[in-house]
């Protein structure tokens, strides 16, 4: 029996990609065989962290090294901060007293000058610091009528020096009494002209500023320790408290200006300046806190909220080179440095970005060392 020969399609496409898949094998194999690098072991080589490249390389023609100096720069520190109230210009006003809420005389957002009543309670203790005030002044009256009676008695030789003395040691300790109740009173914001015993105490408020919260219910009983009910601050001026890494640390003193933007308003910029650096280090976070008053007529930048900090910092010495210069081995940056014709020493180093082209040394090279600026990647699997 003879076999017919098998003319399909699908067999006669399989037997060409065969063999064009063998044609390209072929070919790869020879094009690897008789592509070599331009560059022979014999060209470069490596001693520990020496690299020494031969004056026949192709590579040394590729390498640019330039002297590193001290030179000028400026650059953006940014951080993170949250707005927060100057604390001289905050109150959270509590009852000074135990007590029953008799009136709430402010509303939330009404401004307010130092001294201006926010509520009224009725507080025992407050009629005590009252009645304690108007008997030390009585009992001080009292007493100097007696001196000046006995004064005009001794002078008429009537009354004796030891009776006069009595009489100014008596006057004088119930002037003493009548200072400490002033000075209680004074405490509380008692007005000394107007405190009568059996009204409810007048809390005032210790600062200028607007009224952010008030939960006073009419009624209600507050104990001495209850948290406050009336919060008055001045925002027209507001710190952003920003953490600044250790190492940048110290140039925070050579800011020339600092813009703010808020997270919640990221179009807006506020221009501040740095009021205050923290002198110690916080040992979890490594940063140290930065205060940055920022004018805030328009109160938009409210305590609490998130803010970005962006400092420029100018004029300053360091030295400042490429980053295509600094390479990244298993041990950390560095940089290749030339100790002689055709010889690069690796070089650790420390550095901080500026910006993205250039990086800030921190530690590692000095001034007059010579270091490859580009083409140093070309040397990075040599070592």
């Amino acid at each position: 029996m003879k076999y017919k020969k098998h003319n399909c399609f699908y067999c006669n496409m399989k037997k060409y990609l065969y063999f064009v898949l063998c044609a390209g094998l072929l070919a790869a194999c020879s094009g690897s065989a008789s592509d070599t690098s331009n560059t022979s072991d014999n060209e470069i080589s490596v001693q520990g962290d020496t690299i020494t490249v031969a004056s026949t390389s192709t590579i040394g023609t590729r390498l640019v090294c330039d002297t590193v100096g001290v030179s000028k720069y400026s650059f953006n520190l940014t951080t993170t901060g949250v707005v927060t109230a100057i604390p001289s210009n905050y109150a959270e006003v509590a009852a000074p007293f135990s007590g029953r809420v008799v009136r709430s005389l402010v509303r939330i957002g009404q401004v307010v000058k130092a001294g201006t009543p926010l509520f009224e309670i009725s507080a025992s203790e407050y009629g005590e610091v009252v009645k304690r005030l108007i008997q030390t002044k009585s009992e001080m009256d009292m007493a100097k009528r007696a001196l000046d009676r006995t004064q005009d008695l001794h002078d008429n030789r009537v009354a004796s020096t030891k009776d006069l003395d009595e009489a100014k040691t008596a006057y004088s300790l119930a002037v003493e009494e009548y200072r400490h109740a002033v000075a209680v009173a004074k405490e509380y914001q008692i007005d000394l002209n107007k405190a009568e015993v059996g009204q409810p105490m007048i809390v005032r408020s210790p600062i200028s500023g607007r009224v952010l919260s008030n939960d006073l219910v009419i009624g209600e009983y507050l104990k001495e320790d209850a948290a406050a009910k009336v919060v008055v601050a001045d925002l027209n001026k507001v710190w952003v408290k920003a953490n600044v890494s250790e190492m940048d640390a110290p140039y925070v003193d050579g800011i020339e200006r600092v813009e703010v933007s808020l997270v919640a308003r990221p179009d807006s910029v506020f221009h501040g300046q740095v009021n205050y650096v923290g002198g110690i280090l916080d040992p979890e976070t490594r940063t140290v806190q930065t205060i940055i008053e920022c004018d805030n007529p328009r109160h938009q930048m409210l305590p609490n909220m998130y803010a970005r900090v962006n400092m420029h910092i100018q004029n300053l010495n360091s030295i400042v080179i490429p980053k295509d210069a600094v390479l990244q081995g298993e041990k950390g940056r560095y940089v290749l440095r030339k100790v002689g014709e055709g010889t690069y020493l690796r070089t650790p180093v420390e550095v901080v970005s500026i910006d993205e082209h250039t990086l800030r040394i921190i530690k590692g090279l000095t001034p007059g060392d010579i270091i490859i600026t580009e083409g140093a990647f070309y040397l990075i699997d040599k070592h």
